[in-house]
């Protein structure tokens, strides 16, 4: 779906012929800004010029651009959704002859979901509940700051909501996820928990709460909680890697490689995480030329700072010295 808006700004002989901005914001099919997804800015010829990242409320910026035809990619690799190429034109007009004019272009992007993932199973949830008037009124204020990105704010306005109605599914969910983001796995557990109790079909509820168990040291119920999560969404990479990451806390590096590596398969592009990942397992079972390769993968695949790509090189040599230490063969993967 193209959606491109522009103004355009007549300027004087002084114009900047670099002034012109293409900006926008990444959406999922229920209008939330999605964070951190990268954002290509290409030219007619696919080659990049700019990237960057999606801000807490979903919107991406790129300045400084001159006339031309120009691709924006949006590259959701933390979301289980489709990646999205649209083609934005940037044609200004001067008031004088031969100088540039400036331009902004809207172009924004509704992502939509992979089939038998996360997000494609997260997006058929619907709970229906009769709910308290004086509870549904505190939890649409708590949306609007949510929206502002005033999620501290909304926090007592949830918490009110629940007085009047302990059970009300998405008060429950929001305020767990709000503890979730702020990494706060003592008080999302219980939210999440309650929410699953409620309903037990929210794919991202589940995982949440598998997660959150597994960073408080309940393994087993993190493990029965990302199960159903997966049972819901049996191809997204975020669960299975969640299952992979609670098998290495219990030792069990067998299942850790099989869930990870199935995260590596449903994943459009593995992440840095996923790839040192498997490199941990791989050190584990002393396979030390697979956890090379895994981490020149990430290398090979990621933007990272000098030093960073340094302190890699160096463990990808280590774990070739060992390689040649146990006398093994390169691997055929």
């Amino acid at each position: 779906m193209l959606s491109i808006f522009a103004l355009i700004i007549l300027t004087g002989a002084a114009a900047n012929a670099y002034a012109s901005t293409i900006a926008g914001t990444v959406y999922d099919q229920k209008r939330n800004g999605l964070q951190d997804v990268v954002v290509e800015l290409l030219d007619d010829k696919y080659m990049m010029l700019q990237h960057t990242t999606t801000d807490g409320t979903g919107r991406y910026t790129f300045d400084g651009l001159v006339d031309g035809n120009y691709y924006v990619k949006a590259m959701p690799f933390r979301y289980d959704m489709d990646e999205q190429m649209e083609y934005v034109v940037i044609a200004t007009v001067s008031a004088a002859p031969g100088a540039g004019g400036t331009a902004y272009m809207i172009q924004d992007f509704y992502l939509t979901p992979r089939k038998g993932t996360m997000a494609a199973a997260q997006a058929e949830v619907v709970v229906a509940q009769d709910v308290p008037k004086a509870a549904k009124d505190k939890f649409d204020e708590a949306v609007k700051l949510i929206r502002k990105n005033k999620a501290d704010e909304a926090i007592p306005l949830l918490e009110g909501a629940l007085k009047d109605f302990p059970d009300y599914f998405l008060a429950n969910d929001t305020l767990g996820q709000i503890y979730f983001n702020k990494n706060d796995y003592e008080h999302a557990a219980p939210r999440l928990l309650k929410a699953s109790q409620v309903y037990d079909k929210s794919p991202m509820t589940l995982y949440m709460l598998g997660v959150s168990f597994a960073y408080l040291h309940y393994l087993p119920a993190s493990l029965m909680a990302l199960q159903a999560a997966l049972t819901l969404a049996p191809q997204s990479s975020l669960i299975n890697m969640a299952i992979g990451k609670t098998h290495m806390s219990s030792g069990d590096y067998a299942k850790a490689e099989e869930s990870l590596l199935q995260a590596k398969k449903f994943a459009k592009k593995p992440s840095g995480e996923l790839l040192q990942l498997l490199a941990r397992v791989y050190e584990k079972t002393k396979r030390y030329s697979k956890a090379a390769e895994s981490l020149e993968s990430m290398l090979k695949n990621g933007n990272y700072s000098d030093e960073n790509r340094k302190k890699v090189k160096k463990q990808i040599e280590d774990y070739k010295a060992k390689a040649i230490e146990n006398k093994e063969k390169p691997s055929s993967d």
